[in-house]
């Protein structure tokens, strides 16, 4: 009888992603950790750094090609620059409301043997309960946002700024069951009910291909105003996304029968050459897409005297419809196992667990909506004559809850000042999210034709381990 409570619904040996709904969960389970020791705490909301230093919060101050993805009435210069060459911008957040990285390194990157190798780490029990300790709720939310271009130029005139961009991103969404992780560490323990309903993944990696104009007009003859828009082609690399997991199971504690429902749809879609195929790595600075779709961002700014200045903007507004190499992952089945020890009722159960796997002729997926209001107090003339000390503040919105984005509201404040000649410090502090509060620092250098911008929106890394988000922005352009 002993056997029968601690055997496992879910078969021992792999499945391959994403055939198998455990496996899938599994792998991208232990991909977000991973991932917490390169990148954490998402949406990126541009690839300037000088953003990413100020806790996302100068979004009216950017200027130039630094606007691009945040407010593309902002392209317009203002300095009087001509033409500006973007140097591979980058900007990279994620991060997780479970886990922090000392438990990972704990746990999860091994324990050297007697040589000084590293082995796979064994969990005692007391181990397991302190991982499951981590979990703030009753789910665990892991999220990311990764974006770069891999090449911009923006041109202005007396009539029109233009500006043409490549930028790539890859997101992904993770809500996480915290009974998942005890049933994968524990079994399935008789009387309890294991309800993995809340389950969500969401992922994607896409390509924008921009065309971004705006231009200024005078309000009143003296106020000046900035309008513009972005249009973007957007290629679509691959997709993968659980549309629902309402599957359950129960084992009595009496009869050790277990009664359960599998409920599952996903969808997903990959190009023959993405980077991780046939077991191997593989890259193609223009690889095959599998979808297609628009997007558009619009916005505005107005300057209404020299020490305030706000403005507003939708952005990544459209959708991609993915028609290549499509797929769908579906179930909708009761089931019950009198003797979970009997190898032909598992294979059975697992059978059904799995779904079926059938083409489709194609879905779509909407683009990471939102909508950004921001305003910049000036004061002038500090620290010294012909310097100014800046005071930010956004608000963003996410309309959806796709691939790196979020409904829950977020909030930025930060400063900027120049307190040595053509040095920038920013700080910043940035609220919501799936954390509460993070604090993020930066740096800018400023020649006469090229700026370098660094900053991290989360600087808890840099002071101690205990850590579940990073957050790093590197930017630079070229201008004449």
């Amino acid at each position: 009888m002993t056997l029968r409570h601690q055997q496992s619904l879910f078969p021992t040996h792999p499945a391959w992603f994403p055939t198998h709904p455990a496996a899938t969960l599994a792998l991208l389970f232990l991909l977000g950790f991973l991932s917490l020791s390169f990148v954490a705490e998402a949406q990126t909301i541009g690839t300037s750094a000088r953003l990413t230093g100020m806790g996302n919060s100068s979004v009216a101050l950017v200027r130039g090609l630094d606007a691009l993805n945040v407010n593309p009435a902002l392209l317009v210069p203002s300095d009087g620059v001509v033409v500006s060459f973007g140097i591979l911008p980058f900007g990279a957040q994620a991060g997780a409301d479970f886990m922090d990285y000392t438990t990972y390194e704990q746990y999860f990157t091994g324990t050297a043997n007697e040589k000084g190798k590293m082995e796979p780490t064994h969990l005692g029990t007391a181990d397991k309960h302190a991982i499951l300790g981590t979990f703030q709720s009753d789910v665990g939310h892991f999220t990311h946002d990764i974006r770069y271009t891999l090449g911009a130029l923006m041109v202005s005139t007396r009539f029109l700024t233009v500006g043409l961009s490549i930028t790539e991103r890859t997101g992904g969404n993770i809500a996480f069951p915290r009974s998942f992780a005890e049933f994968m560490f524990f079994g399935n323990e008789p009387g309890r009910t294991y309800d993995f309903s809340e389950t969500a993944i969401s992922s994607s990696w896409t390509r924008d291909y921009a065309l971004t104009v705006a231009q200024e007009f005078r309000l009143f003859r003296r106020i000046p105003l900035l309008v513009g828009a972005s249009f973007k082609l957007v290629h679509g690399y691959g997709y993968f996304g659980i549309e629902r997991f309402d599957s359950r199971f129960t084992t009595d504690p009496s009869s050790y029968e277990v009664h359960g429902t599998a409920d599952m749809v996903a969808r997903y879609a990959g190009s023959e050459n993405a980077v991780f195929a046939n077991n191997g790595f593989h890259y193609t600075l223009f690889p095959d897409p599998v979808g297609s779709g628009f997007g558009i961002d619009v916005g505005a700014h107005v300057k209404i005297n020299r020490n305030f200045s706000a403005g507003i903007s939708l952005v990544d507004l459209g959708a991609v419809s993915w028609n290549r190499r499509t797929y769908e992952i579906s179930t909708n089945e009761d089931f019950s196992v009198d003797d979970i020890t009997t190898s032909d009722q598992v294979e059975e159960i697992r059978t059904r667990l799995n779904g079926q796997e059938r083409p489709v002729s194609s879905f779509s997926t909407s683009l990471p909506a939102a909508m950004i209001v921001g305003g910049v107090l000036t004061v002038p003339d500090m620290p010294a004559r012909g310097r100014d000390w800046h005071f930010t503040f956004a608000w963003r919105q996410g309309l959806n809850d796709v691939a790196g984005n979020t409904t829950t509201p977020r909030i930025g404040i930060g400063t900027e000042i120049e307190l040595m000649r053509n040095v920038a410090f920013r700080f910043g502090a940035n609220l919501g999210g799936i954390r509460p509060v993070t604090f993020g620092a930066g740096i800018g250098f400023i020649a006469d034709n090229f700026k370098l911008d660094i900053g991290s929106m989360d600087i808890t890394p840099h002071l101690t381990s205990s850590f579940s988000a990073v957050a790093l922005g590197i930017s630079s352009h070229w201008d004449i």
